[in-house]
């Protein structure tokens, strides 16, 4: 068994589903970009601007058109500080190319959307949302020590402060191959005291991090279980509030589903909310329950 440190990257050069996942805050953002660039070409192109649409533009491009973009360009090239930031903050593994592609894509797939049905860009919309989020959680920097049974999730550099697991207190490992989608997979570590964590682990490592696993599941955790940080007053308070979202979701819905099609349109985007809203309640009183169950009765209130 390997004992000397090893660090990696999820990195968009390796895996298609990486710039996916990368590239696609920027095709939502550059697609609108690109499409308002060209709406406000169009609109000057064929005479549609008055004096005032031509007052708005003015406005537009002195406050949030191409001098913005020139000085955001100017931020992620140099950095504040002249540092190159985007090299900083992202291992250099961004492109124009990549950039430029993805809000092109972006266009497309929003005047998409908005031909076939409203509603579908709503769902555009929070699909780049779920790739930000989970993103961030398969783009940060890992770093295995066998010897010590320890892994770290991000570094100083980033933002945020870099998450230390001792693999002795992971109590138990769930694996999740990609198969042909990529040479990566996602191993979630169940720990004694602390959050789940995402480890993405490389096929070129898969051996040395197993290895790693199987000797910290053999040995004796440090930490102690985690318990639940509610009463269960509380809990029970938690889990009213996440049955009042879901029924108002449930009203919004029925009421959307009477109207005519563009109201309902817009309660789409309310039932959307008013169910995450729920489940987030409803889950975190689940699991808050479940830690409670793990202990004494005693420490229960």
């Amino acid at each position: 068994m390997a004992t000397d440190p090893v660090r990696w990257t999820f990195d968009p050069r390796e895996s298609w589903l990486a710039r996916l996942v990368t590239y696609a805050p920027y095709g939502l953002l550059g697609g609108v970009a690109l499409l308002a660039l060209i709406g406000g070409v169009a609109l000057i192109a064929f005479g549609a601007v008055d004096a005032s649409v031509l007052a708005v533009l003015v406005v537009l491009a002195l406050v949030g058109g191409p001098m913005s973009l020139l000085y955001l360009w100017l931020l992620v090239t140099y950095g504040s500080n002249g540092s190159k930031w985007l090299g900083q903050h992202t291992g250099a593994q961004i492109t124009n190319r990549g950039v430029a592609l993805s809000a092109v894509v972006g266009g497309l797939l929003i005047v998409a959307a908005i031909t076939v049905a409203a509603e579908l860009l709503a769902v555009f919309v929070t699909a780049v949302l779920v790739a930000v989020v989970v993103g961030s959680l398969f783009t940060t920097p890992v770093a295995l020590e066998p010897r010590a049974r320890r892994l770290t999730l991000g570094d100083d550099e980033g933002f945020g402060s870099p998450t230390v697991v001792g693999l002795e207190n992971v109590t138990d490992v769930w694996r999740v191959p990609l198969g042909p989608l990529s040479r990566w997979r996602f191993v979630v570590l169940r720990r004694v005291r602390g959050n789940p964590v995402v480890v993405p682990v490389p096929d070129r490592h898969v051996e040395t991090v197993e290895r790693t696993l199987e000797a910290g599941l053999a040995a004796t955790p440090t930490a102690e279980p985690k318990t639940a940080g509610t009463t269960r007053p509380m809990r029970i308070v938690l889990a009213a509030i996440g049955v009042g979202f879901l029924a108002t979701a449930i009203g919004f819905a029925t009421l959307a589903k009477q109207a005519e099609r563009a109201a309902g349109g817009r309660a789409f985007v309310a039932v959307g909310y008013l169910v995450l809203f729920a489940v987030i309640a409803l889950g975190y009183a689940g699991y808050e329950s479940w830690l409670a169950r793990r202990t004494t009765p005693s420490s229960d209130e």
